[in-house]
């Protein structure tokens, strides 16, 4: 399982089995606020859906999953028998002072493997607190040493301003704006793409003024 603590009150964690009634709730509570904006699949309609999701991410964690299946034969089992996909990304879940906030997805893009995205989401009671920026800032430092990313992208609606802000306030630059290329549901928006190179991120982490990307660089 992959965790890296951000800072001294918040840790990013791979999602595990005993994490799904937590992340129930948390879904439950905050359910009508995210469904414009994350795609049905990422939010669990029943605690069942919820375990499969944990499971899925814990086994995409381990270096081998298809071994993992025989050893946790339990979990295999609920997932009917589904052999997780290969190259998935991580999925973790967000700590706050040891409570479950939110989550937050790295995968590697299709196209190139040197390449990653970003997806995210959190508590309403916690936005505002630069959560998402400091987990994204300390998984980008993170990705760039010891996964050999070279490049990061975070795409999302042209109306979430707020998920739109991360990628601004961290040095990304809008690539590209693609018409109807935000689907979520029965909601379709236009997608913005943003994107940053690890050695300008670096860049930004040795040379940034006061509120750039400085302000949230986390080397580990």
């Amino acid at each position: 399982m992959f965790y890296l603590a951000i800072d001294g009150n918040i840790q990013v964690q791979t999602l595990h089995p005993g994490d799904a009634e937590f992340l129930f709730q948390l879904v439950e509570r905050n359910r009508a606020r995210l469904r414009p904006w994350i795609p049905p699949s990422a939010l669990p309609e029943t605690i069942t859906d919820a375990r499969k999701l944990t499971i899925e991410a814990f086994f995409n964690s381990l270096a081998n999953p298809v071994d993992a299946m025989l050893k946790y034969y339990d979990y295999f089992d609920e997932l009917d028998h589904d052999i997780p996909v290969s190259n998935a990304p991580m999925e973790m879940g967000i700590w706050s002072n040891d409570s479950l906030v939110g989550e937050i997805m790295l995968s590697r893009l299709q196209d190139s493997n040197n390449a990653a995205e970003f997806g995210y989401w959190l508590d309403g009671e916690r936005e505002g607190q630069g959560i998402i920026t400091r987990c994204v800032s300390g998984l980008m430092d993170y990705a760039i040493d010891n996964l050999g990313i070279e490049r990061f992208v975070i795409g999302c609606s042209i109306e979430n301003h707020r998920s739109r802000a991360i990628p601004e306030r961290l040095g990304y630059r809008l690539q590209a704006t693609v018409v109807g290329g935000e689907i979520v549901g029965n909601y379709i928006y236009d997608r913005v793409i943003y994107g940053i190179r690890s050695v300008e991120w670096r860049e930004h982490c040795t040379v940034g003024t006061p509120g750039s990307a400085k302000e949230f660089c986390r080397h580990h």
